[in-house]
């Protein structure tokens, strides 16, 4: 075979594979852009597959009744074909049922936002079904859920949410756990309304389970060494008794000099005297007697110890459900979606960017095979 024919055949390739990625490049635009749902019967399609994968990581196996807050992550997956609306919330509760709103401190952080303070959730979390269901969001005067709570997961996208957790020193102790729990629905495609009034979801009770344990003291405290005196050794005196002069015998001399020492020997006191019982020193923590040491694996950071799964029973939420705003749809749609032209620019998690990628490289080597095809045929006519 001529070199002219296998260029020839190279370039062909090039052209055909290039227009395959092309024509499935724009084919899974197509189906990006979705179709409106017309009829009752495509809504209830809508509905039947929309499903939030919620999930909690990193729930520290214990926490300590007036410790610090220890942190976890709570993520929101959209694996549906459909955009979908939604309030986060945690549901918490104790074996024996008797764990109060007062009895904990619920903290979260959105992306890109600061930390604020979780509330209980109107209608009747306080006191769910032996359970404290936390809103992780804001109420407003009139006691319903502000529209800054509501958000929107677009299809295929994720949203990670950090959380704090603490307990105050009076809070029961024993077994407990915690089941992420979103109230929410499906989005029609053509009109991004929702297709229902949204429902409670705790996707299937997957939670996590702890401890919660009474602070104790690291361990009692210990001096470094007996009380002893400052001084050291046995005390001496601070010299032998001399004579006041160089003393010879006098004439009635005896066996014992006349002169005698100037004074009595005397025992020196200790440089340090002793006011009662010498007391050690003792290098104790504040926390070995008053504070609550912090997990093992740090005090925020969730880490040093693996979640539980949850052995308590925890059912759907059954507080009177939040409303779904206009004002609060059209906000948190419009963030979903300037969530996602980030993340359609940046490149994360967008296949078809790579797909196109190819597709334009090699429909660019094509071209190029061509063209140094026809320069050498013009070459050779010449």
């Amino acid at each position: 075979m001529s070199i002219r024919r296998s260029l020839a055949l190279a370039g062909v390739a090039a052209l055909t594979s290039s227009l395959v990625l092309t024509g499935a490049q724009g084919a899974m635009a197509v189906g990006s852009t979705g179709t409106p749902s017309a009829s009752a019967a495509a809504q209830a399609d809508q509905k039947s597959k929309y499903a939030l994968d919620l999930s909690v990581h990193g729930v520290p196996s214990t926490f300590i009744a007036g410790g610090a807050p220890r942190e976890f992550t709570y993520r929101i997956d959209n694996s549906s074909k459909h955009d979908g609306v939604f309030y986060p919330f945690v549901k918490l509760k104790n074996k024996q049922g008797s764990l109060e709103a007062a009895n904990l401190k619920l903290e979260y952080q959105l992306p890109g936002e600061a930390w604020q303070t979780g509330v209980v959730a109107p209608g009747g979390g306080e006191h769910d079904d032996d359970s404290v269901l936390m809103l992780l969001g804001g109420v407003g005067s009139d006691g319903d859920i502000t529209d800054d709570s509501l958000l929107v997961l677009n299809r295929g996208e994720s949203l990670t949410i950090k959380v704090r957790l603490s307990f105050t020193e009076d809070a029961p102790l024993g077994r407990a756990g915690l089941v992420p729990v979103v109230f929410g629905g499906a989005l029609d495609d053509d009109t991004h309304l929702p297709v229902d009034n949204g429902a409670f979801s705790c996707d299937g009770i997957r939670g996590a389970g702890f401890t919660i344990k009474k602070a104790t003291p690291t361990g009692k405290p210990t001096p470094t060494g007996k009380p002893t005196p400052t001084h050291t050794g046995t005390p001496t005196p601070s010299g032998k008794p001399t004579p006041s002069g160089t003393g010879t015998p006098s004439s009635s001399a005896s066996a014992t000099p006349t002169t005698t020492p100037t004074t009595e020997p005397t025992t020196p006191a200790p440089t340090t005297p002793a006011t009662g019982t010498a007391s050690p020193s003792v290098s104790a923590s504040p926390s070995a007697s008053t504070g609550a040491p912090a997990p093992s694996g740090g005090a925020t950071d969730g880490g040093g110890d693996a979640q539980q799964p949850i052995d308590i029973p925890v059912t759907v939420p059954k507080v009177a459900p939040p409303k779904i705003t206009p004002a609060g749809l059209t906000k948190a749609k419009a963030a979903a979606d300037k969530a996602s032209k980030n993340l359609a620019t940046t490149g994360g998690g967008d296949d078809t960017t790579a797909i196109a990628a190819a597709g334009g490289a090699v429909l660019v080597a094509g071209v190029g095979t061509l063209v140094v095809l026809r320069r050498r045929k013009s070459g050779q006519q010449a």
